[in-house]
């Protein structure tokens, strides 16, 4: 509930922010907490807790909005504010605000983030509503470096110069900044580099198509990736199994929130119940998710590996590339083989496997040779282990179009040292994804 020590010292000489009057004044009391009327709505609170992986703990706890028509039927969120326009959806998104804070600190929870939504067009420096969330932080004497603000994908919302633009850099913040559906709708890299947030949640979308193709989580994962080296943290939201959540872990998902750990409820308490325990648990199954992955890893980079030492044996016992291929093709699924020097410069044309052939769509990249393969890290790993097979993917092929598996081996025969290559379908390689491993 409000502070009164603190609302009682401030004055109008304190230049300190305040929370406008009418925002509080506005809350009703109700079972421990409090709810709020908005022209024929009532306004409630719920909360969903979020857990770090790494942490194995609930960390924070998101404030979501209620609301219920004059009649008691729910009514979207979403809804009501895209029938509010203009001033009024920016005074409906500070009652939430309110709402949300003055029944997060009834419950007197001592520790975790608080994820405040707030509109894009509410959070820029200059914008009286970031005032007010400074003043509803010293109104409820909530510490600022507990606040998430979360900034709500919005179509023209974002605009140059907003928020994070004039904003100190994030070390010298005293709260957080999230940004929300991150992967759907308007959402983009261009609000990561101009919010320059703490935290990028991932759609609940993205989230879904996880456990469902293996192309789906090789995306996420390098999306992930991407989003680290850009200096945030990622939040996967919307996480209902645990096979999806086996799947963000295995992508390097900083924290998570979702049913399978907790449905929202007003009371914080009753919320995060199940959250503990089943954070406790998540390594345990984990561990028998990477050991179920690497038997999986083991059977299918065995039977691809064991196909280009074949390969390989036909070149440095003097055969042919075309012979090599045919020893390759013969017990895998193998899309083509090739072959280049120590400069990774390809000058012989690939050998497609049977049946296989160049998509029309991709002619330009035909004839393949004279192509040059130095970069691909399939190659810089087979020629630092000479000897080796050295398996990569998936990753987008050139020949193809599609997604692929390349394996490759550096042999040393006729005085020079050459590569062997071989591409490969998705489903010859791990259904769990490695992203990189070397076989002997």
């Amino acid at each position: 509930m409000p502070n009164s020590t603190a609302k009682a010292s401030e004055s109008e000489s304190d230049p300190e922010p305040t929370a406008p009057a009418s925002l509080p004044d506005r809350l009703e009391p109700r079972d421990g907490g409090f709810r709020a009327a908005w022209r024929g709505h009532t306004l409630e609170s719920a909360f969903q807790p979020v857990l770090s992986i790494t942490h194995q703990r609930v960390v924070g706890y998101e404030a979501l909005l209620r609301v219920t028509d004059a009649a008691g039927r729910p009514v979207a969120p979403d809804a009501l504010f895209a029938a509010t326009q203009g001033e009024d959806a920016q005074q409906l998104d500070e009652l939430a605000r309110c709402l949300h804070l003055a029944n997060f600190v009834a419950q007197n929870v001592q520790t975790g983030w608080l994820f405040l939504n707030t509109l894009p067009r509410s959070a820029r420096a200059a914008d009286p509503a970031q005032a007010a969330i400074d003043g509803l932080c010293r109104h409820f004497d909530f510490p600022h470096e507990r606040v998430v603000i979360e900034v709500l994908e919005q179509r023209g919302g974002d605009e140059p110069g907003s928020f994070v633009d004039e904003r100190p850099p994030a070390g010298a913040r005293d709260f957080l900044v999230a940004l929300d559906d991150f992967g759907a709708g308007f959402s983009n890299f261009d609000r990561v580099w101009r919010y320059r947030p703490d935290i990028v949640k991932l759609d609940r979308s993205l989230v879904a198509r996880a456990a469902t193709d293996e192309s789906n989580v090789a995306f996420i994962a390098e999306l992930v990736s991407i989003l680290h080296h850009a200096g945030t943290m990622v939040l996967a939201e919307g996480v209902e199994t645990e096979a999806q959540l086996m799947e963000l872990m295995q992508a390097d998902v900083d924290l998570v929130q979702g049913f399978w750990f907790g449905e929202p409820d007003a009371s914080v308490r009753v919320a995060s119940a199940n959250a503990p325990a089943l954070a406790q648990t998540m390594w345990r199954r984990f561990a028998e998710y990477r050991r179920r992955s690497e038997v999986l890893e083991r059977i299918n980079f065995g039977s691809l590996s064991h196909a280009m030492l074949r390969g390989a044996r036909v070149l440095t016992q003097g055969g042919t590339l075309e012979a090599a291929a045919a020893a390759i093709f013969r017990d895998t699924r193998a899309l083509r083989v090739f072959g280049a020097n120590e400069q990774g410069e390809q000058h012989a044309p690939s050998i497609a496997a049977p049946g296989v052939g160049p998509p029309a769509r991709l002619a330009p990249f035909y004839p393949d040779t004279d192509s040059n393969w130095s970069r691909r890290e399939y190659f810089r790993r087979a020629l630092a282990a000479p000897g080796r097979v050295a398996v990569m993917g998936p990753h987008y092929s050139l020949n193809d179009g599609e997604l692929c598996y390349t394996a490759a081996i550096a042999l040393d025969f006729g005085g020079a040292t050459h590569v062997l290559c071989a591409d490969f379908p998705p489903e010859h390689g791990p259904r769990e994804r490695p992203r990189r491993r070397t076989e002997d």
